[in-house]
């Protein structure tokens, strides 16, 4: 009987203990949420920079801005986040979306902007084409091409050519199509990354005349995970 009792008793020992999660305030596009997280997930660890830890979080936003990216990208792993960073409203005090671009201290974009980065719909076959793509066709087109140091990759360019080339991929065209005019003044951003394309623009995906999968759901005291 004892025996039994120091069998069960390592079994336990031996079954890993989960940290306590830990419940933070964030603001997206004006709506105030509550998020639980894992503070001793290594990612987030990794992520916290020193001004965070020593300064606090800022005002009434508790979380920290890896928690806050991974609530608005459920879709992606943190490797696949990388390419983006946080559109921080200083003046409403909320974060309007994502982007792609380098990152601050709190993962803020470091040229805050009113762009923001949009899933296209339908767009995986043209994410594949855009992981495959030499370039040298995309640049015929007067685009820029390049790739991420997290493996993304990026088109810059016209948002009429980007557009275009997109949907011949495959991704989903929007409804209703912007005007060519008004287009073609648009320089956009297209990332391949995750198996989809994001768009990322003053409206997002229908910069490009593209249908967008919109923003994720986001549920108030919901726990965020970093898979």
């Amino acid at each position: 009987m004892f025996r039994m009792f120091l069998i069960l008793a390592a079994l336990v020992a031996a079954v890993p203990v989960r940290a306590e999660l830990v419940s933070c305030e964030t603001s997206i596009r004006g709506e105030d949420l509550r998020f639980v997280y894992d503070p001793d997930n290594a990612a987030l660890k990794a992520s916290r920079s020193m001004r965070d830890r020593l300064m606090g979080a800022r005002g009434a936003i508790t979380c920290p801005g890896l928690v806050t990216l991974r609530a608005m990208t459920p879709e992606l792993d943190d490797s696949a986040r990388a390419p983006f960073c946080l559109q921080w409203d200083r003046k409403a005090k909320t974060y309007i979306g994502y982007a792609q671009g380098p990152r601050d201290a709190w993962l803020d974009c470091r040229k805050p902007s009113r762009s923001f980065c949009e899933r296209v719909n339908g767009s995986k076959a043209a994410a594949l084409h855009l992981a495959s793509e030499t370039g040298a066709g995309l640049r015929d087109l007067g685009l820029a091409v390049m790739r991420d140091p997290s493996g993304a990759v990026l088109v810059q360019g016209s948002a009429p050519a980007i557009g275009a080339q997109l949907s011949a991929w495959g991704a989903s065209a929007a409804g209703t199509l912007s005007a060519p005019a008004t287009l073609s003044a648009l320089a956009i951003t297209a990332v391949a990354v995750g198996g989809a394309v994001y768009v990322c623009s003053d409206s997002g995906a229908s910069g490009a005349a593209l249908e967008g999968a919109g923003p994720a759901h986001l549920e108030d005291g919901a726990e965020v995970t970093g898979e």
